[in-house]
Protein backbone atom coordinates (compact mmCIF):
# COMPACT_ATOMS: atom_id res chain seq x y z
CA UNK A 1 0.00 0.00 0.00
CA UNK A 2 1.28 3.52 -0.98
CA UNK A 3 1.02 4.13 2.97
CA UNK A 4 3.27 2.03 3.93
CA UNK A 5 6.01 2.90 1.58
CA UNK A 6 5.96 7.02 2.06
CA UNK A 7 5.74 6.09 6.21
CA UNK A 8 6.09 9.96 7.32
CA UNK A 9 6.51 10.69 10.61
CA UNK A 10 3.90 13.23 10.86
CA UNK A 11 1.54 14.33 8.24
CA UNK A 12 -0.45 17.25 9.27
CA UNK A 13 -3.92 18.10 7.95
CA UNK A 14 -5.23 21.55 8.24
CA UNK A 15 -9.13 20.98 8.90
CA UNK A 16 -11.81 23.72 8.96
CA UNK A 17 -14.52 21.44 8.61
CA UNK A 18 -15.84 22.61 5.22
CA UNK A 19 -16.29 19.62 2.55
CA UNK A 20 -12.83 20.43 0.64
CA UNK A 21 -10.44 20.27 3.97
CA UNK A 22 -12.61 17.12 5.00
CA UNK A 23 -12.13 15.22 1.90
CA UNK A 24 -8.54 16.38 1.30
CA UNK A 25 -8.44 14.78 5.30
CA UNK A 26 -10.01 11.31 3.85
CA UNK A 27 -7.88 11.67 0.49
CA UNK A 28 -4.21 11.40 3.50
CA UNK A 29 -5.88 9.24 5.76
CA UNK A 30 -6.37 6.56 3.02
CA UNK A 31 -3.43 7.44 0.74
CA UNK A 32 -0.34 9.36 2.18
CA UNK A 33 0.26 7.71 6.03
CA UNK A 34 -0.94 5.45 8.69
CA UNK A 35 -3.13 5.35 11.55
CA UNK A 36 -0.16 6.36 14.04
CA UNK A 37 1.05 9.42 12.04
CA UNK A 38 -2.19 11.57 11.50
CA UNK A 39 -2.75 14.92 12.83
CA UNK A 40 -5.82 16.51 12.63
CA UNK A 41 -4.97 20.69 13.00
CA UNK A 42 -7.58 23.05 13.50
CA UNK A 43 -6.98 27.09 13.65
CA UNK A 44 -9.73 29.15 16.03
CA UNK A 45 -9.59 32.39 14.15
CA UNK A 46 -9.82 35.09 17.19
CA UNK A 47 -11.33 38.19 16.36
CA UNK A 48 -8.36 40.83 17.00
CA UNK A 49 -9.33 44.07 19.15
CA UNK A 50 -7.68 46.94 19.62
CA UNK A 51 -6.87 50.17 21.34
CA UNK A 52 -10.18 51.28 23.83
CA UNK A 53 -11.93 48.59 22.50
CA UNK A 54 -9.62 45.48 23.88
CA UNK A 55 -10.09 46.37 27.25
CA UNK A 56 -13.83 47.60 27.30
CA UNK A 57 -14.83 44.15 25.08
CA UNK A 58 -12.06 41.46 25.63
CA UNK A 59 -12.71 38.07 24.29
CA UNK A 60 -13.84 36.21 27.20
CA UNK A 61 -11.88 33.29 28.34
CA UNK A 62 -15.14 31.28 28.54
CA UNK A 63 -15.72 31.51 24.82
CA UNK A 64 -12.49 30.62 24.12
CA UNK A 65 -12.64 27.41 25.89
CA UNK A 66 -15.91 26.30 24.32
CA UNK A 67 -14.80 27.03 20.91
CA UNK A 68 -11.73 25.02 21.56
CA UNK A 69 -13.50 21.86 22.97
CA UNK A 70 -16.18 22.28 20.38
CA UNK A 71 -13.32 22.14 17.61
CA UNK A 72 -11.80 19.06 19.60
CA UNK A 73 -14.96 17.25 19.15
CA UNK A 74 -15.50 17.61 15.70
CA UNK A 75 -11.85 16.49 15.05
CA UNK A 76 -12.32 13.41 16.99
CA UNK A 77 -15.64 12.92 15.13
CA UNK A 78 -14.13 13.64 11.54
CA UNK A 79 -11.26 11.21 12.93
CA UNK A 80 -13.68 8.61 13.72
CA UNK A 81 -15.51 8.76 10.65
CA UNK A 82 -12.21 8.39 8.86
CA UNK A 83 -11.52 5.39 10.85
CA UNK A 84 -8.26 6.72 12.13
CA UNK A 85 -9.37 7.19 16.25
CA UNK A 86 -5.40 7.65 17.10
CA UNK A 87 -4.86 10.12 15.36
CA UNK A 88 -3.19 13.48 17.20
CA UNK A 89 -5.93 16.31 17.32
CA UNK A 90 -4.72 19.99 17.63
CA UNK A 91 -6.02 23.19 18.38
CA UNK A 92 -4.33 26.94 17.85
CA UNK A 93 -5.07 30.21 17.59
CA UNK A 94 -4.53 32.30 14.92
CA UNK A 95 -4.34 32.55 11.17
CA UNK A 96 -4.71 29.48 9.76
CA UNK A 97 -1.83 29.28 7.55
CA UNK A 98 0.61 30.30 11.21
CA UNK A 99 -1.38 28.13 12.94
CA UNK A 100 -1.02 24.91 10.66
CA UNK A 101 2.98 25.61 10.36
CA UNK A 102 2.93 25.95 14.08
CA UNK A 103 1.67 22.54 14.45
CA UNK A 104 3.63 21.49 12.02
CA UNK A 105 7.07 22.72 13.54
CA UNK A 106 5.96 21.70 16.45
CA UNK A 107 5.52 18.16 15.80
CA UNK A 108 9.01 17.74 13.16
CA UNK A 109 6.06 17.02 10.35
CA UNK A 110 7.35 15.69 7.18
CA UNK A 111 3.90 16.55 5.38
CA UNK A 112 1.25 19.25 5.22
CA UNK A 113 -2.44 18.74 3.53
CA UNK A 114 -4.69 21.26 3.20
CA UNK A 115 -7.80 21.15 1.08
CA UNK A 116 -8.49 24.17 -1.39
CA UNK A 117 -11.30 25.70 -2.86
CA UNK A 118 -12.14 29.45 -4.05
CA UNK A 119 -12.54 32.22 -2.20
CA UNK A 120 -16.01 31.66 -1.38
CA UNK A 121 -18.77 29.90 -2.57
CA UNK A 122 -20.79 26.83 -0.95
CA UNK A 123 -17.72 24.13 -0.67
CA UNK A 124 -15.22 26.97 0.32
CA UNK A 125 -12.21 25.20 2.06
CA UNK A 126 -8.56 26.80 2.59
CA UNK A 127 -8.86 29.88 -0.22
CA UNK A 128 -5.43 30.44 -1.89
CA UNK A 129 -4.16 33.47 -0.03
CA UNK A 130 -4.16 30.99 2.91
CA UNK A 131 -2.50 28.16 0.63
CA UNK A 132 -0.12 30.43 -0.46
CA UNK A 133 0.88 31.55 2.78
CA UNK A 134 1.29 28.70 4.16
CA UNK A 135 3.87 27.22 1.77
CA UNK A 136 6.08 30.66 2.44
CA UNK A 137 6.24 29.70 6.15
CA UNK A 138 5.94 25.90 6.44
CA UNK A 139 8.81 23.96 7.75
CA UNK A 140 7.78 21.12 5.88
CA UNK A 141 6.26 20.61 2.28
CA UNK A 142 2.32 21.59 1.47
CA UNK A 143 0.21 19.34 -0.32
CA UNK A 144 -2.52 21.18 -1.92
CA UNK A 145 -5.52 19.25 -2.77
CA UNK A 146 -7.20 20.97 -5.05
CA UNK A 147 -9.43 18.35 -6.65
CA UNK A 148 -10.06 15.41 -5.12
CA UNK A 149 -8.59 11.98 -6.12
CA UNK A 150 -10.39 8.36 -5.20
CA UNK A 151 -7.03 6.80 -5.42
CA UNK A 152 -2.90 7.47 -5.45
CA UNK A 153 -1.82 9.91 -8.65
CA UNK A 154 -1.28 7.70 -11.82
CA UNK A 155 0.73 10.44 -13.78
CA UNK A 156 2.81 13.22 -11.63
CA UNK A 157 4.39 15.86 -13.61
CA UNK A 158 7.53 17.54 -12.18
CA UNK A 159 9.00 20.85 -13.53
CA UNK A 160 12.75 20.80 -12.60
CA UNK A 161 15.61 23.38 -12.90
CA UNK A 162 18.88 24.42 -11.70
CA UNK A 163 18.61 25.03 -8.13
CA UNK A 164 19.71 24.14 -4.27
CA UNK A 165 15.86 22.83 -3.66
CA UNK A 166 15.86 20.55 -6.72
CA UNK A 167 17.03 17.31 -4.87
CA UNK A 168 14.33 17.35 -2.57
CA UNK A 169 11.96 18.21 -5.47
CA UNK A 170 13.96 14.74 -6.99
CA UNK A 171 13.75 12.96 -3.33
CA UNK A 172 9.71 13.71 -3.31
CA UNK A 173 8.71 12.84 -6.40
CA UNK A 174 10.99 9.83 -5.92
CA UNK A 175 8.64 9.17 -2.38
CA UNK A 176 5.18 9.67 -4.35
CA UNK A 177 6.36 7.25 -7.08
CA UNK A 178 7.47 4.30 -4.99
CA UNK A 179 4.37 4.82 -3.23
CA UNK A 180 1.72 5.03 -5.75
CA UNK A 181 3.52 3.45 -8.87
CA UNK A 182 2.70 6.42 -10.90
CA UNK A 183 4.79 7.44 -14.12
CA UNK A 184 6.62 10.83 -13.49
CA UNK A 185 6.72 13.36 -16.51
CA UNK A 186 10.02 15.67 -15.46
CA UNK A 187 9.49 18.80 -17.67
CA UNK A 188 12.60 21.57 -17.91
CA UNK A 189 10.82 25.01 -18.73
CA UNK A 190 13.00 27.60 -21.19
CA UNK A 191 11.44 30.83 -20.44
CA UNK A 192 11.64 33.45 -22.94
CA UNK A 193 14.52 35.63 -21.75
CA UNK A 194 16.99 32.19 -22.12
CA UNK A 195 15.50 31.34 -25.20
CA UNK A 196 16.06 34.78 -26.53
CA UNK A 197 19.76 34.81 -25.77
CA UNK A 198 20.81 31.37 -26.68
CA UNK A 199 18.88 32.61 -30.54
CA UNK A 200 21.16 35.49 -30.53
CA UNK A 201 24.33 33.97 -29.58
CA UNK A 202 23.69 30.95 -32.08
CA UNK A 203 22.54 33.82 -34.40
CA UNK A 204 25.94 35.61 -34.08
CA UNK A 205 28.38 32.58 -34.15
CA UNK A 206 26.49 30.83 -37.09
CA UNK A 207 25.18 34.32 -39.32
CA UNK A 208 22.18 32.84 -39.51
CA UNK A 209 19.05 31.57 -36.65
CA UNK A 210 18.84 27.89 -35.88
CA UNK A 211 15.93 25.96 -36.88
CA UNK A 212 13.68 24.17 -34.84
CA UNK A 213 15.22 21.30 -34.71
CA UNK A 214 18.68 22.87 -34.23
CA UNK A 215 17.12 24.57 -31.27
CA UNK A 216 15.30 21.23 -29.68
CA UNK A 217 19.10 20.08 -30.02
CA UNK A 218 20.61 22.55 -27.54
CA UNK A 219 18.35 22.19 -24.89
CA UNK A 220 17.91 18.27 -25.38
CA UNK A 221 21.10 17.42 -22.88
CA UNK A 222 18.86 19.67 -20.02
CA UNK A 223 16.27 17.00 -20.36
CA UNK A 224 18.19 14.10 -20.56
CA UNK A 225 20.20 15.06 -17.49
CA UNK A 226 16.74 15.39 -15.53
CA UNK A 227 15.86 11.89 -16.80
CA UNK A 228 18.95 10.73 -15.68
CA UNK A 229 18.69 12.42 -12.07
CA UNK A 230 15.83 10.60 -11.65
CA UNK A 231 16.56 7.48 -12.51
CA UNK A 232 19.43 7.61 -10.06
CA UNK A 233 17.31 8.50 -7.11
CA UNK A 234 15.30 5.40 -7.66
CA UNK A 235 12.78 5.93 -10.23
CA UNK A 236 12.47 3.16 -12.86
CA UNK A 237 13.65 4.68 -16.66
CA UNK A 238 10.28 3.20 -18.07
CA UNK A 239 8.50 5.18 -15.58
CA UNK A 240 9.58 8.47 -16.48
CA UNK A 241 9.68 10.99 -19.36
CA UNK A 242 11.48 13.73 -19.79
CA UNK A 243 11.34 16.53 -22.39
CA UNK A 244 12.42 20.61 -22.86
CA UNK A 245 9.11 23.25 -22.96
CA UNK A 246 9.27 26.71 -23.92
CA UNK A 247 7.66 29.98 -22.62
CA UNK A 248 6.47 31.00 -19.04
CA UNK A 249 7.13 28.61 -16.22
CA UNK A 250 3.28 28.54 -14.71
CA UNK A 251 1.78 28.32 -18.65
CA UNK A 252 3.76 26.02 -19.13
CA UNK A 253 3.38 23.38 -16.49
CA UNK A 254 -0.42 24.00 -16.48
CA UNK A 255 -0.57 23.18 -20.64
CA UNK A 256 1.64 20.31 -19.43
CA UNK A 257 -0.92 18.94 -16.98
CA UNK A 258 -3.50 19.17 -19.53
CA UNK A 259 -1.31 17.52 -22.52
CA UNK A 260 0.21 14.40 -20.37
CA UNK A 261 -3.37 14.23 -18.13
CA UNK A 262 -1.37 14.23 -15.49
CA UNK A 263 -3.10 13.86 -11.64
CA UNK A 264 -0.67 15.45 -9.21
CA UNK A 265 2.15 18.59 -9.94
CA UNK A 266 5.41 18.33 -7.62
CA UNK A 267 7.45 21.18 -7.81
CA UNK A 268 9.60 23.48 -5.51
CA UNK A 269 9.08 27.02 -3.62
CA UNK A 270 12.09 29.85 -3.39
CA UNK A 271 14.39 28.04 -0.42
CA UNK A 272 14.02 28.68 2.74
CA UNK A 273 11.55 31.11 5.26
CA UNK A 274 13.52 34.04 4.22
CA UNK A 275 13.50 33.57 0.46
CA UNK A 276 10.09 32.66 0.47
CA UNK A 277 8.66 35.80 2.18
CA UNK A 278 7.65 36.37 -1.73
CA UNK A 279 6.45 33.28 -3.10
CA UNK A 280 7.14 33.13 -7.18
CA UNK A 281 4.71 34.08 -9.09
CA UNK A 282 4.59 30.56 -11.36
CA UNK A 283 4.09 28.62 -7.87
CA UNK A 284 1.35 30.91 -7.01
CA UNK A 285 -0.37 30.71 -10.37
CA UNK A 286 -0.16 26.75 -10.42
CA UNK A 287 -1.47 26.54 -6.88
CA UNK A 288 -3.84 29.07 -8.13
CA UNK A 289 -5.06 27.52 -11.66
CA UNK A 290 -4.47 23.86 -11.41
CA UNK A 291 -7.56 21.58 -10.60
CA UNK A 292 -5.43 19.05 -9.07
CA UNK A 293 -2.87 18.29 -6.11
CA UNK A 294 0.02 20.18 -6.02
CA UNK A 295 2.91 18.69 -3.16
CA UNK A 296 4.93 22.20 -3.47
CA UNK A 297 8.81 21.41 -1.74
CA UNK A 298 10.34 23.39 0.82
CA UNK A 299 13.96 23.52 1.20
CA UNK A 300 14.30 21.93 4.75
CA UNK A 301 14.97 24.96 7.52
CA UNK A 302 18.15 23.23 8.99
CA UNK A 303 19.59 22.93 5.10
CA UNK A 304 18.64 26.79 4.98
CA UNK A 305 20.49 27.49 8.08
CA UNK A 306 23.67 25.85 6.94
CA UNK A 307 24.01 27.84 3.96
CA UNK A 308 22.72 30.88 5.20
CA UNK A 309 25.46 30.37 7.69
CA UNK A 310 27.93 29.51 5.05
CA UNK A 311 26.98 32.52 2.98
CA UNK A 312 27.84 34.81 6.06
CA UNK A 313 30.68 33.40 6.63
CA UNK A 314 31.62 33.61 2.98
CA UNK A 315 30.84 37.14 3.35
CA UNK A 316 32.77 38.01 6.50
CA UNK A 317 36.43 36.02 4.93
CA UNK A 318 36.09 38.67 1.49
CA UNK A 319 35.04 41.62 3.79
CA UNK A 320 38.04 40.66 5.70
CA UNK A 321 40.28 40.15 3.20
CA UNK A 322 39.49 43.54 1.34
CA UNK A 323 40.00 44.77 4.56
CA UNK A 324 43.63 43.71 4.63
CA UNK A 325 44.01 44.96 1.29
CA UNK A 326 42.46 48.29 1.44
CA UNK A 327 45.15 49.49 4.30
Amino acid sequence: MWNRVLEPRRVVVGMDFSPASMAAASWAAKWLLDDRRLVLAHALVVPEVHGILADRYPVPESLLMNARSGALRRLHDASLAMDVPDAILEVKEGNPADAIAEVARELDAELIVVGKHGEGGPHRGYTGRTADRLVRSSPAPVLVVNGVLARPPQRILVPLTYSSITPFIIDWTRRMCDASHADVVAIHVVGSAVLSHVLTMSSVKGNQAPTADEIDDIFREDGERWKHELIAAGIPAGRIRSEVVFGEVSDAVLAAVTEHEADMIVMGSHAGPLRRLLLGSAASAVLREAGIPVLVVVEPEEAVAKRDLDETEEDSREESGYAVLSR
